[in-house]
């Protein structure tokens, strides 16, 4: 029995079949319980929406056991995929898991296949392909995107918190609105930028999210007293932004955001701290397609990142 949006079988067990992409998407994840869920291509899912279904694995069958399933085209070395199921480390804080030997993976490449494939497929097709399409789609590597948008970012880039300096010239934040809710905090010394940290919520009000960033003390300093700097909001945001501290309409000129982030890349005035698990998520994976235009997947981070750059730049408060 096919129903919209569940196959009921012979046996009675149900397969739902849903998404994270909206709202009401969520919500109707979040309203059953499962014995198992399967994710479909997560290399295009955040890490966020993956673990809001989490909880839902609660259905209690006899002599069943509950169980997580995972696919995807391998993306950069940067995904949370990666990091959990190859390195063996938690995708957010990149310590070693808790309990590695639940998280198993297994490679399946088109020449496993080949009996199933069209004749010429492999020969005239994927050994065909440009070098990284062919290592990801035919050789099953992770690699960076097609198309990368900051393709100068490199793992020397990334600094441990540490590392950090310990005064900034300025501060200030950009905020993306909609059902990933992300917030990222930016440091200036002189022309150098620093992405200090980011925080990020799944399918939350504005204004509870803006009191979670409160409660991790984001705008204080270290000593403790306050600091409320300016935080760039997606202007499409509307009376959301006025829910936000610090809230102002923020510039979102995207092409030329893009290409003055990509300049300070080249040279070197650029980095990311590590606990910035939100940005280096999403920066190594950020695209084009092939008609040149941004790949509206997984960018709440890198909107955020470049509405607290850009418009800083714009507001001409830099300090030489």
């Amino acid at each position: 029995m096919v129903h919209d949006n569940y196959v009921r079988l012979w046996n009675g067990s149900e397969i739902w079949i849903g998404g994270l992409g909206d709202r009401e998407q969520v919500d109707k994840i979040l309203g059953h319980e499962y014995n198992t869920i399967y994710f479909n291509e997560v290399s295009q899912i955040s890490y966020a929406a993956v673990n809001v279904a989490y909880s839902r694995l609660a259905m209690n069958v006899p002599g069943c056991r509950n169980m997580f399933l995972y696919d995807c085209n391998p993306a950069s070395p940067m995904h949370w995929a990666y990091k959990v199921f190859i390195r063996k480390i938690e995708a957010r804080t990149d310590e070693p898991l808790m309990k590695p030997d639940l998280y198993v993976s297994m490679m399946l490449n088109p020449k496993d296949n080949a009996e199933n494939l069209a004749s010429d497929y492999i020969d005239d097709i994927l050994d065909t392909m440009p070098e990284k399409q062919r290592a990801r789609f035919r050789d099953g590597l992770w690699v960076k995107a097609d198309g990368v948008v900051y393709e100068k970012f490199d793992e020397d880039m990334i600094l441990a918190p540490e590392e950090l300096p310990h005064k900034f010239d300025f501060v200030c934040a950009g905020q993306d609105f909609g059902l990933n809710c992300t917030n990222v905090k930016v440091g200036w010394i002189s022309e150098t930028v620093y992405v200090i940290a980011d925080h990020g919520s799944y399918n939350m009000p504005t204004r509870t999210f803006n009191d979670e960033l409160i409660e991790r003390g984001w705008y204080r300093n270290d000593d403790g007293s306050p600091n409320v700097f300016p935080t760039f909001c997606d202007p499409a945001g509307g009376e959301r932004i006025q829910e936000i501290t610090g809230g102002v309409k923020a510039n979102n000129s995207v092409d030329s955001g893009i290409d003055y982030i990509c300049a300070l890349m080249e040279r070197k005035q650029f980095f990311v701290c590590r606990g910035a698990t939100g940005v280096l998520q999403e920066i190594a994976d950020y695209a084009r397609d092939e008609m040149n235009r941004i790949v509206k997947v997984n960018d709440h981070y890198m909107d955020a990142m470049r509405y607290a750059i850009f418009s800083q730049v714009q507001n001409g408060v830099i300090l030489a």
